[in-house]
């Protein structure tokens, strides 16, 4: 199966809390000017709290959570080499420069907040999480397996949201159909669910998958794969045996 379609939304937790952590790092810059406002220039006291943002980082995913540690201050090295070339300007701005790269933690504590919060705000357990609006939704078939006639019930997939329970999705029949009767071109998703929306400001992006007996739900993030299985088939004119 390829990823055809992806749909993103807007990340509220993320942008609030990035915003939070702009709030404190302005806060603790002005703090900063507004105990010696004569000895520095506003301007030029922002731009070196900018450059000294600038690092050297290590990442890595935690919890499906891109995680940046700044390790090397490569904007505060930059900056003291240009400074310390007219006496007093460095000692005048180092502070601002620091600030800077203290930033680099600041962010990563809004990451890491987001992160919890949004664990327990949009769990991703629960299929809602990605898909909460289906007004607009459809179903197109994407390998011959599937019907050309198939349409996604609404009304069904709607009312069984709430439902879905989260299953395991490799068993011994999928396996035998998919790499032993290779010959069957056996495909157990074969429609690809269109215009349906994730839960507002969950931020998720992800591409669902339709099992073919229109009972299963297939949705793919760029970090995992999770199945969600219905007791009623949401999809009319296929095969949904």
């Amino acid at each position: 199966m390829n990823e055809i379609n992806e749909y993103g939304s807007f990340d509220f937790l993320s942008n609030l809390l990035t915003v939070l952590a702009w709030g404190v790092i302005a806060y603790l810059a002005y703090r900063m000017y507004r105990k010696n406002p004569e000895q520095q220039v506003g301007w030029k006291a922002f731009l070196v709290l900018l450059t000294g943002i600038t690092s050297f980082s290590i990442t890595w995913m935690m919890a499906s959570t891109v995680i940046r540690i700044a390790v090397l201050p490569l904007g505060v090295w930059v900056l003291y080499f240009f400074l310390k070339r007219k006496e007093g300007r460095w000692e005048r701005y180092r502070k601002f420069a620091w600030l800077g790269f203290g930033a680099n933690y600041i962010f990563l504590l809004s990451v890491l907040v987001a992160s919890s919060i949004g664990h327990f705000v949009y769990p991703a357990d629960h299929a809602e999480t990605f898909v909460s609006d289906v007004k607009e939704a459809s179903i197109l078939s994407v390998h011959p397996n599937g019907s050309e006639k198939a349409a996604l019930n609404v009304k069904v997939l709607n009312s069984e949201l709430q439902k879905l329970k989260q299953s395991q999705v490799y068993d011994g029949t999928w396996y035998e159909y998919t790499f032993v009767q290779e010959k069957a071109r056996y495909e157990r998703f074969p429609y690809l669910l269109l215009d349906a929306k994730p839960k507002w400001g969950s931020g998720v992006r992800s591409t669902i998958y339709v099992e073919k007996d229109g009972k299963g739900l297939l949705i793919q993030t760029p970090s995992e794969s999770l199945y969600f299985r219905s007791t009623q088939s949401f999809v009319v004119g296929g095969d949904e045996k």
